[in-house]
């Protein structure tokens, strides 16, 4: 295999996979849960024409920058990142983190411009669709419409439902809901549910539950002494995962 060519956009190194490697929305593994899966056939096809496949970056490039005018809406394809704001005090909040399948760079569309930095995780493939492409589609195809209407929707719960968790919910109580939550997550993807390896720090799972990473590391050491849990390094496994969802507060 050729080795693949080296970009530069943004500033950052950007690798563009070989096109042999490209799929089509119909033939990807992820479209059962990607943005095409609930468009009616006929859409799908008109969206192929749209996609841009085959990028790729490496752990620790941004994939969109904060304050950058909205260019396309990117879907992760392989690997992850992670979305996050710097606050007034300095400090880094991690909003979300994204996983194979989910829609990046949603925020835009209000007012046209990214609030968040997205960075790579671990080395990331994904694809893209230019934002006029995409502002096109949606005034003649009334599926995609309605799919990225809920995806803003659900965006937007996702937001209150995690800061309302924070007001009410200990550490131990927010710790269990981000391992049950990504468990299914992981699952949606044909990934096993029990054990998985975090692409992300124990450092950027505080800030994303506004924990320190001390208590972090503590209520993870909690959960393997109760036999919850296993953890070696980044990587975790499961043992009692109703046990976690119970205290969650999730069915």
């Amino acid at each position: 295999m050729a080795p693949a060519e080296c970009l530069v956009e943004n500033g950052n190194a950007e690798q563009r996979a070989p096109l042999g490697a490209e799929l089509s929305c119909s033939s990807c593994a992820l479209k059962y849960i990607c943005l095409p899966a609930r468009l009616p056939a006929c859409e799908v096809r008109i969206l192929e024409g749209a996609v841009k496949r085959g990028h790729a970056l490496a752990a620790g490039a941004s994939l969109i920058r904060a304050g950058q005018r909205m260019q396309a809406l990117y879907v992760i394809q392989s690997g992850s990142t992670k979305g996050y704001r710097i606050t007034t005090q300095g400090d880094e909040s991690v909003h979300a983190f994204y996983l194979p399948g989910e829609a990046v760079g949603l925020e835009a569309f209000a007012e046209g411009r990214h609030v968040c930095e997205v960075v790579a995780l671990e080395p990331v493939r994904y694809c893209m669709i230019p934002v006029r492409r995409l502002e096109r589609l949606l005034e003649t195809l009334p599926g995609l419409r309605r799919e990225i209407v809920r995806l803003l929707s659900q965006a937007i719960e996702d937001a209150q439902s995690r800061h309302a968790g924070m007001g009410c919910a200990g550490a131990r109580e927010r710790l269990a809901g981000f391992l049950v939550d990504l468990s299914r997550r992981l699952e949606r993807r044909a990934l096993s549910p029990t054990q998985f390896r975090l692409s992300m720090s124990r450092r950027d799972i505080a800030h994303h539950l506004g924990l320190t990473l001390e208590t972090v590391s503590r209520v993870l050491g909690a959960f393997k002494r109760e036999g919850w849990i296993e953890v070696r390094l980044r990587h975790i496994k499961l043992l009692q995962p109703e046990a976690l969802a119970s205290l969650a507060g999730v069915t």
